[in-house]
């Protein structure tokens, strides 16, 4: 450290000056905890002792064994055992077998070896004053000494404040300050005096004393630390000395220079005293603002160290640099609802900024109309600024990302709302207000789609894993041990695709076996939902107790036990206790920029491999990779949701989307080997007539206009593709044909069972030997291929499985129907009024679609969908068919309907049919009518015709057949 003197800052008034000492130390003192760190803080010494053993020091014993010291580096070894192992040039597992003997300072202070003898140890087993008693005559043995010397009494101790050693000096010193003062030079009088009130105690590395401070440091020094304490990173002990001794004379911590202060020594004492320094000053400006009566929240610009809130959600630590102005918000009314939503709700300072940013932007939509005035805006004004936040960009001129849009619009939404609830906008008309949830749609560009790795990229990084290694500081664990644990963390990400949040914060024993399956447990930080279960390979379930076996034999302080990759640095530097996952993407980046060029699978304009993006490769690129890996290989999209943890559906269904480039180029591949249905070579021209001259079909591709036109749902012959001339399959359709051409056969066996016509059965063998020629055409040509351009071809098949999937996956109802109002019911058609379906005549259509037709005469509605998923049918615009109701019988001339109700069956009662059950806990009604009544009343005429009435005519409650939905029941009805 240098000896510049410490300048003091001039007074300026606005920092409190010198006037209100007295009372900002006892408002100080007033305050502190007198319990903080019991058993390490000595209240009256007013000396620091940090415990070795506690997560919240920064500091621990040496591991070298044998050695008595403490340390505060990372690595675990003390200054003196470092330059020992070096000058004697083993390695640390030999310095550990036989460590040399050297001089050492220990940790606590000795007592002599002569019995009874109150001195403090000094050498040899004996202090200072039997030391050189012995030193006159060494021939004697100690333990000789030892026995005839006579006890002592402890000497008066050390004038140095805070220093409990005793004096071994005439001048009142102890040993350890008696040199120091030797090496000064002699000083008499007013000079020494001068000294020893200047000099620090001898203290440790675990250590800090605040004797001899101005009373006001001292309290300021104390109370701030006491508030820091509070939350992470661990107290250094070592860093609060070095602040001690560049402070020098300054009575007050806030009136200290911070440039003198911070940078006065080394870059690397300086970041750390920086740091130190700025958290003690934080604590301290709050706590003035406190004593002063002043609102950190009073004005237009806020500074964000005295508000004590936090950074974001995943940082939730006080924010401390930086200032908030909301002077951006021209409109004022506007502005002091924003400060007081934020003076109230205390959000994040991250939310914080991005309401503002919202906020501004609607004050300019609005000053930009002219419209200035809070009287007159209405609910075209609120949309203009809805508009305005949707077209935000950042300053290089690109707009903001869809969620981050919608992010703004829901926060300035949120302040409109706040300021209602609040009455602080009782002048603004209650149109200006939101009428329905507004939302930012970003169209997906197609060139972009995919950020999944793809599998020849993972390939090389496989084969360059041994690159992989720490990027920087290894601290006390080894750079091979930290080399394995990275590229442990690359496997389980490459093979599980958790979340790099989820992988770094696994715990010991996160590999559970049941039933022979080995699964992983992690936490879901995301989503909230901890102790997830997934289940992997054995292999990469191998790959996670090898590391857990090794990472037993890792030295690391047991706060650390629990996590499996733990921190590096152990709890000096970070407070969660394992790696980060900023950390695990800078040795990513550093691991991609030693690998190089790394090949992409699409070829460049001379047809050799393009390169790839190294910015793509990232951590989280591999949670794509694994959902990308499974969509193609044709996991179902619930079970891959389930697999990726996701809450929608919808989420998932990106994974079935390919990107422009990848579906053009394997277009390119695939579409020269098109086929007629007579086996023709039939080729596309270019990739845009293969899209834009057809449409696809369950077994190919079609190029008849008007089916195209529909998009594929208006086949003239009712999808007999092997019939018509404008049939096109290529061979990305040949698992489809060759599935179809299975189930043809299995219907033609069952037909032949049945003994079907003859027709239905030339039908079929016609059917099959169509589609049976095609497979066999394509299967011919793909063999006349080279085997790389067969597995081009194959790949580009692939792809554009996959493309379509994504385009026909359906998405299945997951609430039931809103039932259908009386007016909206479909009317029976002529000729089956009153008929109950059973009775009806005729056989029942077959389902679009597909050749299956209902399994009996009732099941019109088709309500069986295997058939759809055998063929593989979209099935997303069918419906199922609703019973049609019963039109109401008016009840017969003369009799009360009281009588009629009365003769129902025990059976019907609490249900809206005659002849129908009861309904029962766990029973769903049928939705079919219930079977005609049959009774032994005497015939009677039949009623007169229905009078026409008008459709805004109301029916009469008698008139109108009853109808509930399927998860109601009607109430049941009593009696007269």
């Amino acid at each position: 450290m240098s000896g510049r003197a410490l300048r003091v800052a001039p007074d300026t008034g606005t920092r409190g000056g010198r006037q209100g000492d007295q009372g900002w130390a006892g408002w100080l003192r007033a305050r502190l905890d007198p319990a903080w760190r019991a058993g390490e803080w000595d209240g009256e010494t007013l000396l620091f002792t940090g415990n070795l053993d506690s997560a919240r020091t920064a500091a621990w014993p040496c591991r070298t064994p044998g050695c008595p010291t403490a340390t505060r580096r990372t690595s675990g070894r003390c200054d003196g055992c470092r330059r020992a192992r070096v000058s004697v040039g083993l390695s640390w597992a030999e310095f550990d077998a036989a460590p040399p003997p050297r001089a050492t300072r220990p940790l606590q202070r000795g007592s002599c070896s002569v019995p009874g003898c109150e001195g403090d140890l000094h050498c040899a087993g004996l202090c200072f004053r039997h030391e050189r008693a012995w030193g006159k005559d060494r021939t004697e043995p100690v333990a000789a000494f030892i026995a005839r010397a006579r006890p002592l009494t402890r000497a008066a101790e050390c004038r140095v404040a805070g220093c409990d050693r005793e004096s071994i000096a005439r001048r009142g010193l102890c040993r350890f300050h008696d040199q120091r003062l030797h090496r000064r030079g002699l000083l008499t009088g007013e000079e020494l005096a001068a000294w020893v009130t200047s000099q620090r105690p001898r203290l440790g590395v675990h250590q800090f004393s605040l004797a001899g401070l101005p009373e006001l440091l001292r309290a300021e020094l104390l109370y701030a630390l006491q508030q820091r304490d509070q939350a992470p990173p661990p107290l250094d002990p070592t860093e609060v000395r070095i602040l001690l001794a560049r402070l020098g004379d300054a009575a007050s911590l806030r009136e200290a220079d911070p440039q003198v202060v911070c940078e006065s020594g080394g870059m690397v004492y300086n970041a750390a005293t920086r740091g130190l320094f700025r958290g003690l000053r934080r604590h301290l400006d709050r706590a003035w603002a406190q004593y002063a009566g002043s609102d950190p929240f009073a004005g237009d610009v806020w500074q964000v160290a005295l508000l004590d809130l936090r950074i974001n959600a995943s940082r939730r630590w006080p924010a401390t640099q930086g200032v908030i102005d909301f002077g951006v918000v021209g409109q004022a009314w506007l502005r002091e609802i924003v400060k007081d939503w934020a003076r109230n709700t205390r959000p994040y300072v991250q939310r914080l900024r991005e309401t503002l940013r919202a906020c501004q932007a609607a004050s300019h939509a609005l000053t930009a109309a002219g419209r200035t005035e809070q009287a007159g805006l209405g609910a075209g004004d609120f949309t203009r600024i809805l508009d305005a936040i949707s077209t935000q960009r950042r300053a290089d001129g690109s707009p903001y990302s869809a969620s981050h849009r919608n992010l703004m619009i829901y926060q300035f939404c949120q302040v409109i709302e706040y300021g209602r609830a609040s009455g602080l906008m009782a002048t603004v008309p209650d149109p200006f207000r939101p009428a329905t949830r507004h939302r930012v749609h970003d169209d997906p560009n197609e060139d972009e789609l995919g950020k999944a790795l793809p599998e020849t990229v993972i390939r090389q990084l496989d084969a360059h894993l041994h690159l992989l290694g720490p990027a920087g500081r290894a601290g006390a664990i080894a750079a091979a041990d930290l080399q394995l644990m990275h590229q442990t963390i690359y496997q389980i990400l490459r093979d599980t695709g958790r979340r790099p949040g989820e992988v770094v914060s696994l715990r010991t024993g996160c590999i559970e076996v049941i039933g022979g399956q080995h699964n992983l447990i992690y936490d879901n930080h995301k989503a909230g939902r901890m102790r997830r279960r997934l289940p992997i390979t054995s292999e990469t379930a191998g790959i996670i107790l090898s590391w857990q076996q090794h990472r037993a034999r890792l030295r690391v302080p047991p706060a650390l036990d629990r996590w499996l990759f733990p921190s590096p640095l152990l709890r000096a530097r970070q407070s969660r206790g394992h790696v980060t996952p900023a950390c695990v993407a800078r040795v990513f980046k550093v691991w991609v920029a030693q690998i190089g060029t790394i090949d992409s699978e699409l070829p460049g304009p001379d047809g050799t491999p393009a390169p790839f993006e190294p910015s793509l490769i990232t951590p989280y690129a591999l949670r794509h990779s694994y959902a990308q890996r499974h969509a193609d290989a044709g996991v179902p999209v619930d079970v891959l949701k389930e697999l990726m943890d996701h809450v929608s559906v919808t989420t998932t269904m990106g994974y079935y989307q390919i990107s422009l480039k990848r579906k053009q180029q394997a277009i390119r591949s695939v579409s020269p080997l098109a086929t007629d249905a007579a086996g023709n070579p039939a080729p596309f021209a270019s990739p845009t007539a293969y899209q834009r001259a057809s449409v696809a079909v369950p077994f190919g591709n079609c190029t008849e206009p008007s089916n195209v036109k529909a998009g594929g749902g208006a086949c003239p012959i009712r999808f007999q593709c092997a019939g018509c001339g404008f049939y096109r399959p290529d061979p990305s359709y040949l698992p489809a044909l060759e599935q179809h051409i299975a189930s043809l056969r299995a219907d033609r066996e069952t037909a032949q069972a049945m003994d079907a016509a003859d027709y239905v059965l030339t039908s079929l063998s016609a059917e099959i030997d169509a589609f049976t020629t095609v497979a066999e055409t394509m299967h011919r040509k793909l063999s006349e291929l080279d085997p790389a351009q067969r597995a081009e071809v194959e790949e580009a098949s692939r792809i554009l499985r996959r493309a379509r999937a994504a385009r026909t996956l359906p998405h299945w109802p997951t609430s039931p129907p809103a039932p259908r109002r009386p007016h909206d019911r479909p009317q029976p058609r002529p000729g089956h009024a009153g008929r109950p379906r059973e009775s009806q005549p005729g056989q029942a259509a077959a389902c679009p679609g597909c050749r299956a037709g209902p399994r009996s005469r009732r099941d019109t509605g088709h309500r069986d969908r295997s058939c759809h998923r055998r063929r593989g049918v979209h099935l997303a615009g069918l419906r199922r068919r609703r019973p049609r109701p019963r039109p109401s019988r008016p009840a017969p001339p003369g009799r009360a309907r009281s009588r009629a109700r009365s003769r129902r069956p025990a059976g019907s009662r609490g249900t809206g049919h005659p002849g129908q059950p009861a309904h029962r806990p766990g029973h769903r009604p049928s939705r079919d009518p219930p079977a005609p009544r049959r009774t032994r009343q005497a015939p009677h005429p039949p009623p007169p015709p229905a009078r026409r009435r008008n459709r805004r005519t109301r029916q009469s409650r008698a008139d109108r057949p009853r109808r509930w939905p399927r998860s109601h029941h009607p109430p049941a009805r009593r009696r007269p």
